[in-house]
């Protein structure tokens, strides 16, 4: 039976182990204020590319530590310090 499961599973292992995760990206999506980020998280395909006015990408590695933190319809948001910003941007998560 569990030799069965394993080999279900493996086609699903083997194919998404070629795919990028949101996880792997180097860059976030950071934003001034949170309506801006909520109307990024809000969108869907092509429209999630579209900027925002005072959104920006900036690497993971300038991330620090939670300002402030936010949940709108369930969903978190985090406004997270960031290195020569100054203030804390949004992140879209």
């Amino acid at each position: 039976m569990r030799s069965r499961i394993l080999l279900a599973a493996l086609p699903l292992v083997l194919l998404s182990e070629g795919h990028a995760s949101a996880q792997d990206r180097t860059t976030v999506t950071a934003c001034d204020t949170l309506i801006a980020t909520r109307r990024i998280d809000a969108a869907t395909g092509p429209d999630r590319a579209v900027p925002e006015a005072g959104c920006r990408q900036i690497p993971k590695a300038d991330i620090g530590t939670v300002e402030q933190r936010a949940m709108i319809g369930g969903a978190p948001y985090e406004c997270l310090t960031v290195t020569g910003a100054g203030h804390c941007l949004w992140v879209v998560p």
